[in-house]
């Protein structure tokens, strides 16, 4: 499922990664994970798409597999 960037936070950490990635995608997770750690699918809440010039569009895609609090 779609939604718009604003019913999601977008911190300023999260404006960071996208200057990173550029035509990539930038992930809401929750939990806090190690870099080292893998992230489970549930723990994704969705991620932001990222334009050409690495900033953010409205466009959120929903993760189907997030089940809050595990």
């Amino acid at each position: 499922m779609t939604s718009t960037s604003s019913e999601h936070e977008i911190s300023d950490e999260v404006i960071q990664a996208a200057l990173k990635n550029p035509n990539g995608w930038v992930y809401k997770i929750e939990g806090a994970f190690s870099p080292d750690e893998d992230i489970p699918p549930q723990a994704i809440v969705g991620a932001w798409k990222v334009d050409e010039n690495g900033n953010i569009t409205s466009e959120f895609i929903d993760n189907p597999k997030y089940q809050l609090g595990e």
